[in-house]
């Protein structure tokens, strides 16, 4: 991100913008319109505030362990991916039926790229907890493919910046419907710890008026400020293994839990695989209908 900290030495007479290629700018005129990133010195307030989430979502992302070997050839001789997936075959699926694996797959394909790597999202199937055995795991699947691990991490932190700005568009479209909220319910930052004074409460606030592009501006840097309510990776509170393959059940019981909008708490780790092995299980799937909602 040294291009955000270069932005800032500018003369502060200077209009500072950010490039239209940027993912987070596509997104912000995506959801906030084009006159959100022309209003004057937008990127002055912006970048402190997205310098500041990419140190969060880095020192987040980098706690997720890997990447780890998931090729088919390896389940039988790897303790740790044959305590993960419950059966060979489900390697396959995860590779074939994860929504974000069709599109990207091609490309590294295309590109004669020989493995890819990507993050690996599980979950504990609740039926499976029981004394005496070892845990299941299912609903494998995969998020940000990419050509090396490090862009594999950077996909994660760059679908993690632009949710924010799609959850401040979403809240926006809620103060937006309705055309006048009282001033106790207008709350463009979100913040559970909004004041407002007795003598303001009942008084009308127009969407017209409060929706300009310098204030939707001021609520996505307050959105942006708080990157912990968006994502979070943490140790996750399993009671560890019991059954027959301790340690790697071990290992598994390490791997950290993935917080994000998605209702479903995601056990992730870093992985790769051969990209033709990728490529033969997008072939035998009829449809990719798994998903992690970041």
């Amino acid at each position: 991100m040294g291009f955000f900290s270069s932005l800032l030495k500018q003369a502060p007479t200077v209009t500072c913008v950010l490039p239209d290629s940027h993912p987070v700018v596509r997104q912000i005129v995506a959801v906030l319109g084009y006159d959100v990133v022309k209003t004057l010195e937008y990127a002055t307030h912006l970048v402190p505030a997205i310098n500041a989430a990419v140190e969060y979502f880095d020192k987040q992302i980098a706690v997720i362990p890997g990447p780890f070997d998931i090729s088919a050839a390896q389940y039988t001789h790897h303790p740790l991916i044959h305590a993960l997936f419950p059966a060979r075959q489900e390697i396959a699926h995860a590779l074939g039926r994860s929504r974000d694996v069709k599109q990207p797959l091609a490309f590294l394909a295309g590109a004669d790229q020989k493995e890819v790597f990507a993050l690996l999202g599980t979950r504990l199937r609740p039926d499976s907890q029981q004394a005496g055995a070892d845990p299941i795991y299912h609903d494998h699947t995969l998020r940000t493919l990419a050509a090396n691990e490090p862009a594999a991490r950077l996909g994660l932190r760059t679908a993690a910046l632009t949710r924010v700005v799609t959850a401040f568009g979403e809240h926006v479209q809620k103060l937006r419907k309705p055309g006048s909220l009282p001033r106790e319910a207008w709350n463009i930052e979100n913040r559970k710890d909004f004041p407002v004074a007795d003598s303001e409460k009942g008084t009308p606030i127009l969407a017209i008026d409060e929706l300009q592009p310098e204030k939707l501006l001021q609520g996505l840097v307050a959105w942006m400020q708080r990157p912990s309510e968006h994502f979070q990776v943490r140790a996750a509170a399993r009671t560890g293994a019991v059954g027959g393959n301790q340690d790697a059940m071990h290992q598994i019981d390490l791997l950290p839990q993935l917080v994000v909008c998605d209702r479903r708490h995601w056990i992730v780790c870093i992985v790769r695989f051969p990209t033709g092995e990728g490529v033969a299980a997008v072939q035998n799937e009829t449809r990719q209908h798994r998903y992690i909602l970041i």
